[in-house]
């Protein structure tokens, strides 16, 4: 019988010879090391009649060569630790299991919101501890919950689980990031909620895109709108966001483009309401996401316009992704060789990389640095330097 990996490369109509072919380009994308082509042939072999699993790296490279999902290719996860290995023990296992009440969840949920408001201003870096200290609570509660009130603690679990996983991302650190999401959809598939599992399913492809796993990252995004016309247009202008960027890591400039102006659409129209999924996911947003496209194809002119119309708009309780914004904006002006404009730009992005704590901020801040390393006797860039080597402890 066919196993699901044999059947991929059969769609596509490719022999073994092309599918190491593809491996090999995208193993030197993700920077993954090949055995002799010899010895790759009897490991695709082995795969493809079940004989031998594939291993992470090899779960990676499939993924990214058929842009599809783990499950859709039949492979099994990478094995994680439990998250209870990490997280801290409840006071004393002799008080009896808290039970679910509107009490606790409201307590739960007003904490929650408290610390999504907070984020946006003050980064990952002091919201991981406290955040991640709700969730043996959660555990807690779901193992005796049932009936309507579990699937209230099932939506707060989610929620959690996702944010953590949020935070961990703006860390830089895309294992825990994965990990933490991963967890989430666990929660929101127990509930069956598309919405929610859309949303996480965005999310995912994030994560992926920002590790550089192109053809991943797109097979979520294309998961989380297999519903689309299900949901909520911020949900689906979020979705849709997702597989543009992965579209333009793949180089399809031209879908990336009416993907972004599909989003565009949906968030200019859209009507969040309160507890809404991505309330952040406005037109500004989608122009800020738009314009890295731009810069990935070498557009600088095109990002220029499109980042300095959004930050005019860009609300004030989003402070961390304007950093992301500014960050953008001197990358631009650095591709245009406009030294001070970059330098400006560069700075104001510097000082709430520096408030916010955020890995994505200072990324994108190292990009303009090599693009500006022929200035790098200047004054004022010598200085941008420094502030950046001070950041990274350098």
């Amino acid at each position: 019988m066919k196993t699901k990996l044999q059947a991929a490369r059969i769609a596509r109509g490719w022999s073994q010879v092309e599918l190491m072919d593809a491996l090999e380009d995208a193993a030197e994308r993700l920077g993954i090391e090949l055995p002799s082509r010899s010895s790759l042939k009897t490991q695709i072999s082995m795969f493809e009649n079940g004989r031998r699993a594939p291993g992470a790296d090899y779960q990676a490279l499939f993924s990214e060569v058929y842009q599809a999902t783990r499950v859709e290719l039949g492979l099994e996860l990478e094995t994680a630790p439990s998250q209870l290995d990490s997280l801290p023990s409840l006071p004393s296992p002799r008080l009896p299991t808290p039970k679910a009440n509107p009490e606790i969840l409201g307590y739960l949920k007003s904490v929650f919101v408290q610390h999504t408001q907070a984020e946006p201003l003050v980064g990952p870096r002091f919201l991981v501890p406290p955040v991640q200290s709700q969730v043996p609570l959660i555990e807690e509660l779901c193992k005796e919950a049932r009936g309507d009130v579990r699937e209230d603690v099932l939506r707060v679990g989610a929620r959690y689980a996702e944010f953590l996983g949020w935070l961990h991302q703006d860390t830089g650190d895309s294992r825990e990031a994965m990990l933490w999401t991963n967890r989430a959809l666990d929660y929101a598939f127990e509930l069956g909620d598309p919405a929610l599992s859309s949303y996480i399913f965005q999310r995912r492809s994030n994560i992926a895109a920002e590790a550089g796993q192109a053809g991943y990252a797109i097979g979520l995004a294309k998961a989380a709108l297999r519903d689309d016309r299900k949901l909520p247009g911020e949900v689906r202008a979020v979705a849709l966001r997702a597989r543009a960027n992965s579209e333009a890591l793949l180089g399809q400039a031209d879908d990336a483009a009416r993907t972004f102006d599909e989003a565009r659409s949906l968030a200019e129209a859209a009507s969040v309401e309160p507890g809404s999924l991505a309330p952040y996911c406005s037109a500004s947003y989608i122009d800020m996401e738009a314009a890295n496209s731009a810069l990935r194809f070498q557009r600088p002119e095109e990002a220029v316009r499109t980042l300095e119309a959004s930050l005019t708009q860009w609300p004030a309780e989003q402070e961390r992704d304007r950093g992301l914004c500014l960050a953008r904006l001197a990358t631009a002006y650095a591709q245009l060789e406009d030294v001070e404009a970059a330098y400006n730009a560069g700075a104001q992005a510097i000082a709430i990389a520096q408030s916010t704590g955020s890995a994505r901020i200072l990324a994108e801040l190292g990009r303009v640095q090599d693009l500006l390393s022929r200035w790098s006797k200047l004054v004022e860039i010598a200085e941008f330097n420094r502030q950046l080597g001070t950041m990274k402890g350098s």
